[in-house]
């Protein structure tokens, strides 16, 4: 799989994004979800294996339960062939400079690829995180904190890029008068779920508008977390259709079969 680099970072990422969510967490259609059972042993060899393939950049969180995959999946690779993309809801400078020593110490590596600041909202609210804890959201002017602490990592190689990840179309119009952010992360299926504001047109014009001015783009929730999962193929299709102004496709596999089919198609579709 060819491999590009996102946006004017020294980030270079394969295409298909490893999205690590269904090692831990139950995916799929309301009512029939399934997958979530995956032990750190059984997923660190899958991304060994998904890493022969060219699927070298790998997605996790601190909430999905997920570092202990991609702990033993780095202990299977050369560190310097996979991009690790990590994410928090730090808000203050400590929390900001917490997140990023646990996920070094937790992925037991020297820097991570990029550090999100994850799922901004465009106003405050409260929310629970993929282990079901509630708390307060902050939109970009309340991370103000935390982004100077992954500002501050990445200029002491302890983090080479730094990033937001959103759905909200209001957020990601902010994104493009920050230039501390190097690379966005939204939601993007044909059906238009987890568009918190806005259009799904409007999402498409903010992640071009982003891409030409600079920043590295990558899309997530194209099955949206599973739950389009038995139609798959056209959603993957649809979103893979706007290649001119996206780098990269966060897919939440399961097993090799799975990153197998979808190198199918994003060969069929990219060449």
């Amino acid at each position: 799989m060819k491999k590009v680099r996102l946006g004017g970072t020294n980030v270079s990422v394969s295409r298909l994004c490893y999205g690590t969510e269904p090692f831990a967490i139950k995916k799929g259609p309301d009512g029939a979800k399934t997958q979530g059972d995956k032990t750190p042993e059984e997923g660190g060899a899958i991304l060994a294996e998904a890493s022969q393939l060219d699927v070298t950049l790998w997605d996790t969180s601190d909430d999905y339960g997920t570092h202990p995959h991609v702990k033993e999946g780095l202990k299977r690779v050369n560190r310097g062939d996979i991009a690790i993309a990590d994410k928090s809801n730090a808000t203050t400078y400590e929390e900001g400079e917490k997140a990023v020593e646990f996920a070094l110490t937790d992925l037991d590596t020297k820097y991570i690829d990029i550090m999100f600041l994850h799922n901004l909202p465009a106003k405050p609210i409260k929310r629970r995180n993929a282990c079901g804890q509630e708390y307060t959201s902050q939109n970009l002017k309340g991370r103000m904190g935390a982004l100077k602490a992954f500002t501050a990592a990445k200029e002491k190689g302890r983090v080479k890029a730094v990033a937001l990840s959103t759905h909200s179309n209001e957020v990601l119009r902010q994104a493009l008068d920050a230039p501390e952010i190097d690379v966005v992360c939204a939601p993007l299926n044909r059906h238009g779920a987890y568009v918190e504001d806005g259009t799904l047109q409007e999402r498409l014009d903010a992640l071009k508008a982003l891409h030409n001015a600079g920043k590295g783009v990558y899309v997530i929730k194209l099955l949206s977390a599973g739950r389009f999962r038995d139609e798959a193929e056209p959603c993957i299709k649809y979103a893979l259709g706007f290649n001119d102004f996206i780098d990269a496709w966060n897919i939440g596999m399961y097993d090799i079969a799975d990153v197998k089919r979808n190198l199918e198609l994003f060969n069929l579709i990219l060449g």
